[in-house]
């Protein structure tokens, strides 16, 4: 008998702790949401907390049902194939195991963490309240950065691109990097906006960060920026079927771009000398070395250092392939991608087909603003950012959590 009380006491006490470090975990991580488009130092400190509650919560109660599905079979592919990748990497051997454990898997690692915490509706809107928060903030500051060059995180001015002009960038360094953050939400927002999808009273916030979000947007001049969000919004409205509205607002996005200053400058820089060309140029670049190792690359993480011998632009520091698939592709090999490919392909149908059962316009969102993003990355560099990396893998993770949630 008494045996058995103390087995009940160490037990209890066992549960308190698995709460508590699972709350450790949960405002952790909504701390780390909060910063990611502030400040990269803190979203590292606040991963090393989040690690490290999920952890200690999983030694005491060793619970991983949450892994078992099919896009986290593809996930682990990944991994494998960056790991093959290894056995090119020759001489930056270093560089691919620092790249793959401080990375990728830090990513990798939020995604599933995610999946993990965010299982009741309370939290999951939690998290979208302080994103949603942290948004309004970012649109604020900048449209500050605009009026008087100067923004309030971190006291940036303005960028000054290659084509001479003044773009904003808010808190982030260059301005197609805020771009890839304010294309994000203002899907999310305007997913939350369709007909049916919240209170009124709701709306009319959500419609002012709209408003703020999509006129930085704008201000930053960002094309693959304005190409993510378009594409965003036709997936938006083919989902949901609402074709006329598609034409109007894209008619209306389009007329704005037509006569925005600077509009013009911008598109007759995308094929001259000294501008995308040189992208197109970094693409050349990035298939020749993809024709050397295409099945298992050069190496994760070694892009840099075998660039320059691919090197057919006229700029010397130019260092990523200016196209994360090209990148995904040369470094780690085609096998890595299309496991890739199948792992965000198998999570973005999951969705769809729970915003079509349910009707649920957060996770309609969430799908057009992942894919908004993939279009912004085929002509950037934001899987290899740290803040807008982590926004992506935490976007995934949401969606997936919102999945197992509805279904």
């Amino acid at each position: 008998m008494q045996n058995t009380v103390s087995f009940v006491k160490d037990d209890c006490v066992k549960e308190k702790w698995v709460k508590r470090f699972d709350i450790a975990c949960e405002y952790s991580l909504y701390g780390l949401m909060f910063f990611i488009p502030i400040s990269s130092a803190v979203i590292e400190s606040l991963f090393g907390f989040v690690a490290l509650s999920f952890i200690l919560k999983k030694i005491l109660k060793p619970d991983f049902n949450f892994l078992k599905s099919l896009p986290n079979l593809f996930l682990l592919l990944f991994v494998i194939f960056m790991g093959f990748s290894f056995v090119n990497s020759g001489a930056y051997i270093g560089k691919s195991f620092k790249a793959l454990f401080f990375k990728w898997l830090e990513y990798i690692a939020i995604f599933l963490i995610m999946q993990d915490v965010l299982t009741t509706k309370v939290r999951q809107r939690n998290a979208l309240g302080i994103m949603l928060f942290v948004a309004f903030l970012v649109g604020v500051d900048g449209f500050t950065q605009k009026l008087w060059n100067v923004e309030f995180f971190r006291h940036r001015p303005m960028v000054r691109a290659s084509s001479g002009l003044y773009f904003i960038s808010g808190p982030f360094q260059h301005y197609n990097d805020f771009a890839a953050y304010l294309l994000v939400f203002s899907l999310i927002t305007f997913g939350l906006l369709m007909p049916g999808a919240l209170a009124k009273k709701t709306k009319s916030f959500l419609i002012s960060l709209l408003v703020l979000l999509g006129t930085c947007l704008l201000l930053t001049s960002s094309r693959g920026a304005w190409l993510g969000f378009l594409s965003g919004l036709i997936l938006m409205f083919i989902l949901s079927k609402r074709f006329v509205t598609l034409c109007a607002v894209i008619g209306a996005f389009l007329m704005v771009l037509l006569f925005l200053p600077g509009t013009k400058e911008r598109m007759h820089f995308t094929f001259g000398a000294g501008g995308d060309a040189t992208r197109f140029a970094m693409w050349q670049g990035a298939m020749a070395m993809i024709k050397e190792n295409p099945y298992l690359g050069k190496g994760l993480g070694t892009f840099m250092d075998h660039f320059p011998r691919y090197n057919y632009t006229e700029n010397p520091y130019a260092r990523y392939a200016h196209n994360c698939f090209l990148q995904i592709w040369a470094e780690s090999g085609g096998f890595s991608l299309l496991s890739f490919l199948l792992f965000i392909g198998m999570i973005l149908r999951r969705g769809i087909r729970v915003f079509r059962e349910k009707q649920d316009h957060f996770s309609l969102g969430i799908i057009c603003a992942i894919f908004g993003f993939l279009a912004h990355s085929f002509v950037d560099t934001q899987l290899y950012s740290l803040q807008l990396a982590m926004l992506f893998w935490v976007m995934l993770g949401f969606l997936t959590a919102r999945v197992t949630l509805l279904r």
